[in-house]
């Protein structure tokens, strides 16, 4: 895939075979047969994939962190970008589909990324393995409520790490609920930043939760219930 945005690459401090890894990540990501993007233009996937995955560098515990988790990662996204920004990081890709886990870990071989790992299953069970406790930051894409994301990522969060969830618009409702569910489960400080990803970006936004103490130990609950019944409904 012929990239237009290297500027944009180079300002964020990957090198050319970085660049020339996305072109080629870019290349799979279009020519998948799962349903791993629902974006076919090449340069939205640039707009929308690659640099908003690279916004997250913002954050300075990102570019900090020796243990990455990406949880609902689909098409590697961000974790194979992160992967490929960070190679002192190492990321570990977590999603329930097959076919979207095998997607990820060709992308894996075919960039050489050695720091990037791929669990397929539900983070409410990988919650509950060796894995709990153990990344300095969770990041999450939309792909649920505040409160939901919560419960599926910050039990896999040290104490002293952060929760970032990539977000559209955030409504006050949404925000009070999940910081009521991020409370239970052991975050009491909050940030709400603007992503820089793209000029035309709109209503994107990095919400940062930063877990203060351990998470008690019935969270997360069982699979599904999490999505069924968010925690504000049990307080």
């Amino acid at each position: 895939m012929e990239l237009r945005e290297r500027a944009a690459y180079a300002d964020w401090g990957l090198s050319e075979p970085d660049v020339e890894k996305l072109g080629i990540f870019g290349d799979l990501l279009l020519a998948a047969r799962s349903n791993v993007t629902a974006i076919r233009d090449p340069h939205e996937i640039e707009l929308s994939h690659f640099l908003d995955s690279l916004s997250l560098l913002d954050v300075a515990e990102i570019r900090g962190a020796s243990q990455i988790v990406d949880v609902g990662s689909g098409g590697g996204l961000p974790a194979v970008v992160l992967a490929l920004a960070l190679p002192a990081s190492r990321v570990t890709a977590i999603d329930s589909v097959a076919k979207k886990c095998a997607f990820i870990e060709e992308a894996r071989t075919r960039l050489g990324l050695e720091n990037l790992r791929v669990v397929c299953g539900r983070a409410e069970d990988v919650g509950r393995t060796e894995a709990r406790e153990a990344f300095d930051v969770a990041t999450a894409r939309a792909v649920a409520s505040l409160a939901v994301l919560a419960e599926l990522t910050v039990p896999l969060i040290r104490t002293g790490g952060v929760f970032v969830a990539s977000k559209a618009a955030l409504s006050d409702q949404e925000r009070m609920e999940g910081e009521a569910a991020l409370a239970i489960l052991g975050c009491d400080r909050y940030d709400l930043r603007r992503a820089r990803s793209f000029a035309q970006a709109e209503n994107r936004w990095l919400f940062l939760a930063y877990k203060d103490r351990s998470t008690p130990a019935q969270y997360p609950r069982r699979t599904g219930v999490p999505a069924k019944r968010p925690l504000r409904a049990q307080r």
